[in-house]
């Protein structure tokens, strides 16, 4: 009788060890634990904004940051994902790669940012002041060019397989935001969201980018007899993917301005606290993605057998947590207000279930990475936001937020669906 914990208990402490000793999974619970810092305390940050500030300043402020991110994203040219697939087999270029990808985007991004912001009033009648108030102007820009760069140094240390700095670096930055909000509620009264978002992510570019070159990058771009840059490839995959990510941030970013333009900036904050809620579901399958990208990166015969087990993988980690939102969306979402969960709570639960085909969508997109198929990321990408758009402006008139709910959910599945029987099935087998 006492004999059998004994050995059972270091059974199944081998199990775990061998678990999360494997790379692909290691990888994928370091870039999800990076993410669910995030989310959590970004979950804390809108709650306690929701709390100090009126909706319209919470809608006004999450607007002005989607836009940032989607230029942001506009800026990133397609990079990160493409340093994820190009990193671990750059060799001696690792460092020219990385710099050149750096340099790129920050001056692409100070150009866009003052443009995107002097022109708000065209294109966005709700943000229209971010180009009538010069240090709105100057935020947006500096935010603008420090989460470009905040987003490709993820690309990099995942790449370069030190994905346990990766939620370091979150956890400094949701932390450090929280922290700020607080100093910043009764000294911007309109602005204090923004800046609280923003300033820390400034930060936090500096102190990684002393790492990523000082301590993490190869010393010199020396010849690499093992590992070699494959040019040609990459400009090919980075052209696909760069057209692609504008219509994948466009999915993401442009819809709280959508909604901001079609109802109103009170509606906007009901619409964002549980699209950025459901929206870090999709962040498992983003992370468990990359882990593969990396891996099969390494060793693409082993594509099929590292496909299946993430996408096994990943759909057991879902399931728990997708049934958590959709029986807690009225509690969680009651956290801002009552007023929140009684507009979001609909709608957080259709996301929710939208995470389940965005399993195989993200899979094909990284099965596509790996394979150098710029245009089939660009096809994918696209099929995912047209639809969602055009669904969700016509479906806000008739069903308010819930139809966006529902054209999000269609939109995944029928791209799900089309990646199973083409592209994805030669490796179900």
């Amino acid at each position: 009788m006492d004999s059998t914990p004994s050995l059972a208990s270091p059974t199944a402490l081998g199990r775990l060890r061998r678990h999360t000793e494997d790379p692909l999974y290691r990888m994928g619970y370091l870039l999800i634990a990076g993410a669910g810092i995030t989310s959590l305390l970004g979950f804390v940050f809108w709650i306690l904004a929701a709390r100090s500030y009126p909706a319209r300043v919470v809608g006004a402020n999450s607007a002005a940051i989607s836009a940032m991110m989607f230029v942001s994203g506009v800026c990133q040219l397609g990079l990160p994902a493409v340093l994820v697939r190009y990193i671990p087999t750059a060799g001696g270029g690792t460092r020219k790669l990385v710099k050149g990808s750096l340099l790129l985007t920050a001056g692409l991004s100070l150009a866009l940012g003052a443009a995107a912001a002097l022109t708000s009033g065209l294109w966005s009648p709700s943000l229209r002041f971010l180009a009538r108030d010069a240090s709105w102007l100057a935020d947006f820009v500096l935010a603008t060019t420090a989460w470009t760069l905040f987003s490709l140094q993820d690309g990099v240390l995942t790449g370069l397989r030190v994905t346990h700095w990766v939620p370091v670096k979150n956890a400094i930055f949701a932390a450090t935001k929280l922290a700020l909000l607080f100093a910043l509620t009764g000294l911007s009264p309109f602005a204090g969201p923004f800046l609280a978002w923003n300033v820390p992510g400034v930060l936090v570019v500096i102190g990684f980018m002393w790492l990523i070159f000082r301590r993490l990058l190869p010393a010199g771009d020396a010849p690499d007899a093992s590992a070699e840059l494959d040019s040609p490839r990459l400009l090919k995959l980075a052209a696909g993917n760069y057209l692609a990510q504008l219509f994948g941030i466009a999915a993401i970013f442009v819809m709280p301005i959508v909604v901001a333009d079609v109802t109103n900036a009170t509606t906007t904050a009901y619409f964002y606290v549980p699209w950025t809620l459901a929206l870090a579901l999709l962040l498992v399958c983003q992370n468990t993605a990359s882990a593969l990208t990396v891996e099969a990166a390494l060793d693409e015969d082993q594509l099929g057998p590292l496909f299946r087990r993430s996408l096994a993988h990943t759909l057991w980690l879902l399931v728990p947590l997708v049934a958590v939102v959709i029986i807690g969306a009225p509690i969680l979402l009651s956290a801002y207000g009552p007023k929140y969960a009684h507009a979001g709570a609909p709608l957080m639960r259709l996301l929710a279930l939208g995470a389940f085909p965005n399993v195989f969508v993200t899979l094909g997109l990284a099965v596509a990475r790996i394979h150098h198929r710029g245009r089939a990321v660009l096809g994918i990408q696209a099929a995912e936001c047209v639809p969602l758009i055009a669904l969700s402006i016509v479906l806000l008139h008739t069903d308010g937020l819930v139809g966006v709910g529902w054209a999000y959910l269609g939109s995944q599945w029928a791209v799900a669906i089309w990646l199973s029987f083409t592209s994805l099935r030669p490796l179900f087998r």
